[in-house]
């Protein structure tokens, strides 16, 4: 395994059931003790790449701990600020015979109802602050340019305390990579790894970055993906 952002592994061992139950457990660890000592960001990242876990376990695993899966991966999407996930596991929920019409179905579909708008919001905003920056294209003064790619992260930052990570760690590589902050992009890219770890394009992405100031980091997350999803993975993007 490979450890990236906030010391988190993006990865388990395998792709088998049993391994990636103990990894979604080790990250919702992880989270409980990021909430209580790191930025919420940090704990919102780790809930999400546990959420993403727990509905791989939905998917590959069905008929098995249903109900106790569901629930939980509501509970992280809430933590992770994603509520656009939970309205994935309430359609789950809504197609599945054994869990349509129970009352806790009925109680998270007020509360992801009245906070979806909430975040639909934010990543309007945070796609109009990085039009802004985008807008800025053709400024000269490399200076005035660098201040406003800093106010923009910070404003997404502020975002990342309330929200999704997946989007505002987006807008932070997307502007890190403009800039050639390639540290702090890396940094972006692996967050994202963590809350989508087999997202190929993150992988690939996440890769390039780190070939250019270490080879043999970049050769060994290849190496991982490879193990994980096959020699040929990137021909998928």
């Amino acid at each position: 395994m490979i450890t990236f952002a906030f010391g988190a592994e993006a990865w388990p061992k395998s792709l088998t059931v049993s391994d990636v139950e103990r990894h979604k457990s080790t990250l919702i660890q992880q989270a409980m003790f990021a909430r209580l000592t790191q930025p919420a960001m940090v704990f919102r990242t780790l809930s999400r790449g546990a959420l993403y876990w727990e509905r791989w376990l939905l998917e590959k695993d069905p008929g098995r701990c249903e109900e106790e899966r569901v629930v939980s991966g509501l509970e992280l999407a809430r933590d992770a600020g994603d509520w656009k996930e939970a309205e994935l596991l309430l359609a789950h929920c809504q197609a599945s015979p054994e869990l349509v019409g129970r009352p806790f179905v009925d109680a998270w579909s007020v509360i992801v109802r009245d906070r979806l708008p909430e975040q639909v919001d934010n990543e309007q905003r945070l796609e109009i602050a990085f039009q802004r920056f985008r807008g800025a294209k053709d400024v000269q003064d490399e200076g005035a340019r660098a201040e406003l790619a800093r106010d923009v992260m910070a404003r997404a930052m502020e975002i990342g305390q309330v929200g999704s990570p997946v989007p505002v760690n987006s807008l932070l590589a997307r502007i890190a990579v403009a800039q050639g902050w390639n540290e702090e992009a890396e940094g972006s890219y692996a967050a994202l790894l963590v809350c989508r770890p087999l997202w190929i394009p993150y992988i690939v992405q996440l890769s390039e970055l780190q070939a250019k100031t270490d080879l043999k980091r970049a050769f060994s997350t290849i190496e991982t993906a490879k193990s994980l999803l096959g020699k040929d993975f990137w021909l998928a993007t």
